[in-house]
């Protein structure tokens, strides 16, 4: 008996909307799409701040009680405070509700996953496809550039760049820094707008463009409000998934399953499934199908931490349909082996973050480490593995990278003391001078004080080490059937926001395939 479908995809994502889209190009290829959130069919349905993303509508990363987000919970450092870890649980993933910033890894990250075991993936090898996927109306003559892809990439051009993020680049550009017209041209650095997926304050998410294109297509179905509980498995062969829809559970069979549902899910997927420590599963009663101590491990992000100014009175935040944080500073710490491995992304709001409790009103820098040594580790719920993970994300675990975030902020500190940014700005408050001045009490304030960058990954490393859990194609190891493509199978976090390098993943993988 022929199984319904060809191909099953779990999560509707950055990648998984992408992969549905290139799939099902072949009629004779059977898709079902799986998605654990709400669906929108057409724009018109789709809520305000999910269709749009500039600064005027209320984020969803934002506001833990939304349906959209699967808003977690986390460790940041040893011993440190409990973070919130917003995803997307909706068409589209994460796309649906990120900042929309579409900035690549630089051409070391790419390199370096190929001197790990995965060649196929050097940066040479993966440029056509970043091109392939974009349509960047800025550069679209530039041979780095794409210009007949999905996703439309813009940048606020200098003319329109408000009081405080004019101010933050002449101000870099003061201390020494060089200007970066284009942050994704490669082998640029530092300060200049970024590019966003957002055009004309509408959110260039993979539902509105990859999926919306081929929702016509027969041979693609989606099914939403669907939470796959566990990968059916047949020996070491994946042969379909167990969903619950409606509070019923339902058994799928198809030829072969991908999982796209990102670096917390798809490890606990894999777990639940009986992939994954074979010591750690027993201790939740679940029978190992496929010993892979990496599954979980090698939990990457790019911690951040919020510094702020006091704005002066005569400063009020614009009215506009960017978003709030144009800008980017890319630099690289002293004496740093990697090049760009620390980004700022410059803040032109003066209110107080509804994201994190922990940032007073004022004006506001994101300093945040863009390649970090700490890795943390995704794990089962302890009380109940079918409940949320445990997540431990072990930032500021080595010196070095305290050490650069000590830097940064006294880097960010003389960038606020010049002329131009003190037309704006009073002095910083956070931290405050008496911790700024003393390092030992700057230390302890970073570790009470570190969040997430918003992209964590490489939590089912592709590779063929010891951690290895996918090969370079997304072939779970010593399974059949069975693949994995989504930012959990990067070896290492790029040195960039995670959505343009997902959706790269998705597009270079299959011709790997």
């Amino acid at each position: 008996m022929k199984n319904l479908f060809d191909k099953i995809i779990v999560g509707s994502g950055s990648a998984g909307s992408i992969l549905a889209n290139r799939l099902s190009e072949d009629s004779n290829n059977n898709i079902l799409l799986i998605e654990a959130g709400n669906d929108y069919s057409n724009v018109e349905s789709m809520p305000e701040n999910v269709y749009y993303g500039h600064r005027n509508v209320p984020s969803i990363a934002s506001l833990e009680s939304d349906p959209s987000n699967w808003a977690y919970r986390a460790e940041s450092t040893k011993n440190g405070p409990e973070i919130p870890i917003p995803r997307g649980k909706i068409i589209g993933g994460s796309s649906s509700i990120n900042a929309q910033i579409l900035l690549r890894g630089i051409r070391e990250d790419y390199d370096r996953w190929a001197e790990f075991g995965n060649e196929q993936w050097s940066f040479d090898k993966v440029l056509p496809y970043f091109i392939k996927l974009e349509n960047d109306l800025d550069f679209p003559n530039d041979d780095y550039h794409g210009k007949d892809g999905y996703i439309k990439v813009k940048r606020v051009p200098e003319k329109e760049w408000d009081p405080i993020h004019k101010a933050f680049y002449n101000s870099c550009i003061d201390f020494g820094f060089p200007s970066c017209p284009d942050h994704n041209k490669p082998d640029s650095t530092g300060v200049g707008a970024l590019g966003f997926n957002q055009i004309k304050g509408v959110r260039q998410s993979t539902a509105i463009t990859y999926l919306n294109d081929i929702r016509f297509r027969p041979n693609l179905n989606i099914k939403s409000n669907c939470y796959v509980k566990k990968i059916i498995t047949d020996k070491n062969k994946a042969v379909g998934v167990e969903i619950i829809s409606d509070s019923k559970s339902l058994e799928i069979y198809s030829d072969e399953v991908i999982i796209s549902a990102g670096a917390i899910e798809s490890p606990k997927l894999l777990l639940n499934s009986g992939i994954g420590d074979s010591r750690q599963l027993s201790k939740h009663g679940i029978e190992t199908i496929c010993d892979l101590p990496g599954v979980g491990k090698n939990l990457r992000d790019h911690p951040m931490t919020f510094i702020t100014w006091k704005a002066k009175e005569n400063y009020s935040a614009p009215v506009n349909n960017y978003s709030r944080v144009a800008m980017a500073l890319r630099y690289t710490s002293n004496n740093s082996n990697w090049k760009n491995d620390m980004i700022v992304y410059m803040d032109s709001s003066d209110d107080k973050t509804t994201f994190y409790p922990l940032a007073p009103k004022g004006i506001r820098a994101n300093l945040t480490l863009n390649l970090e040594e700490s890795s943390g580790e995704v794990s089962l719920n302890e009380s109940d593995p079918n409940l949320y993970p445990k997540l431990n994300y072990n930032y500021l675990s080595t010196e070095n990278d305290i050490n650069r975030f000590i830097e940064g902020v006294k880097i960010l500190e003389s960038i606020g003391n010049n002329k131009e940014f003190q037309k704006y700005a009073d002095e910083m408050i956070l931290p405050d001078t008496k911790t700024r001045k003393d390092d030992k009490l700057l230390k302890k304030w970073l570790h009470g004080k570190m969040v997430t960058g918003h992209h964590s990954s490489g939590t089912c490393k592709m590779g063929s080490d010891q951690l290895a859990v996918v090969d370079q194609s997304g072939s779970v190891i010593g399974m059949n059937n069975l693949k994995v493509v989504d930012a959990s199978i990067m070896p290492d976090c790029i040195r960039a926001n995670t959505n343009a390098t997902v959706m790269l993943m998705a597009e270079r993988i299959i011709d790997l395939w």
